[in-house]
């Protein structure tokens, strides 16, 4: 970050930060103000660094995204001093000129609003209906930027004081007040600001599989690439352990065995062609509902079916999974998958699933598979090779950003 911001400086890129002026970078983005006059060639400097937009439209129209494979840190830009409060109710502040000219840099070297303009812009990021729920880390922050105004200055403005009595005694659910204190500051338009269709979000953006032995560490992993993967994710379990079904009826049914041989026979077909198909369904429908724009980390496939030698069956389930556009196979030696789960893994069953698992990688994957030992690796540094995996896939450039891979 402090390289990208360096070459912003460089050529001269009017811009400044709307929130966390010290860049603590507490939160997983970094909110910045651009001048409009300076958006293609911020643009150009971000792609020439490895740098890409969000291909997905913000729901606010005053927001932009950008990312980079390099980075945890996103940054959600703004290209005018505008603030959405509801669907067509835009404020824009009256002092942006001014504003940019007195600018300066903080320790990091990133510039940041001074002053006045440190106050009121921080005071409008929470009076407006652009954040969700305020937090008491807001709180801190606005009073400290009050704190260092009055230390520079002899005296404080009404609206500072009245800010600071806000904080006080309206914090955090009084923020018509605290607008109308700020009214004085902004200009008001009726503009659209929200868009009117969240966007069309069903699809999928990109498929990532996991498949592997009992032990392996993939529901771990799944949840720590999960957390880190710096990109919107969603999580996709097409297995038949105990939790994941859509309801516990259709678990229930599922699991249900019959005595008589006759009627087993016909509910267990029942099962296989229309049962677990339409579990299956459900579940995949429930995330490719809004997907379009997602890595969608899915938990194991029913490997059996793809060794089966019914055909019938096999193209059913082959109709109805996602084709993954990555697939990982996760495995360790047997003996440390022992060790993993004593109660409930043996060498014997170890060994199968490897053997198992790998195949049906090779056959969903194309030959195309991506083997991970975690037997000396450690839940950080195999989650680190994922994701840098992931990040190398075209896909993930082609559909969620507008900046192709170079």
């Amino acid at each position: 970050m402090s390289t990208l911001f360096g070459q912003l400086n460089s050529i001269e890129i009017k811009y400044f930060l709307l929130t966390d002026f010290k860049c603590d970078l507490i939160s997983k983005d970094i909110d910045l103000f651009v001048d409009s006059n300076c958006k293609d060639l911020f643009e150009k400097t971000l792609f020439e660094s490895g740098w890409y937009k969000r291909k997905e439209p913000a729901h606010h129209t005053n927001h932009h995204f950008y990312y980079s494979p390099d980075s945890e840190i996103y940054l959600d830009v703004k290209f005018a001093l505008s603030f959405a409060n509801g669907d067509k109710d835009c404020y824009t502040y009256i002092y942006s000129g001014e504003a940019i000219s007195r600018t300066t840099l903080n320790d990091r070297g990133v510039y940041q609003p001074e002053g006045m303009d440190a106050v009121i812009l921080y005071a409008a990021h929470l009076a407006y209906k652009e954040r969700g729920k305020l937090e008491n880390k807001h709180k801190d922050f606005l009073a400290s930027y009050i704190t260092v105004y009055r230390s520079l200055n002899d005296t404080s403005p009404f609206a500072i004081e009245e800010i600071s009595k806000w904080l006080e005694d309206g914090f955090p659910n009084k923020t018509g007040k605290l607008q109308k204190i700020l009214d004085p500051y902004f200009h008001y338009d009726q503009k659209k600001m929200v868009r009117s269709k969240r966007y069309l979000k069903y699809g999928w953006g990109v498929k990532v599989l996991f498949l592997g032995t009992d032990g392996s560490g993939k529901s771990t992993l799944i949840a720590a690439v999960k957390s880190k993967l710096n990109l919107k994710t969603r999580k996709l379990y097409l297995g038949m352990g105990e939790n994941g079904w859509t309801s516990p009826l259709i678990k229930k049914i599922y699991n249900y065995k019959l005595r008589i041989r006759l009627f087993s026979k016909i509910f267990n077909f029942l099962k296989t062609y229309i049962i677990l198909p339409s579990e299956f369904i459900l579940r995949i429908l429930r995330v490719k509902i809004r997907s379009k724009y997602s890595v969608v980390l899915i938990d194991r496939f029913p490997g059996t079916i793809f060794l089966d030698n019914r055909l019938g069956r096999r193209f059913i389930f082959k109709s109805i999974l996602p084709k993954p556009d990555i697939v990982f196979f996760i495995y360790a030696d047997p003996h440390v998958l022992i060790k993993r789960k004593p109660t409930e893994v043996t060498l014997e069953r170890s060994k199968a699933d490897i053997i198992k698992f790998q195949k049906v990688a090779d056959i969903v994957s194309g030959g195309n598979y991506i083997g991970i030992d975690t037997s000396n690796m450690t839940i950080v540094e195999t989650r680190d090779l994922i994701i840098s995996e992931i990040y190398k896939s075209p896909k993930v450039y082609n559909n969620l950003f507008t900046a192709k891979l170079n």
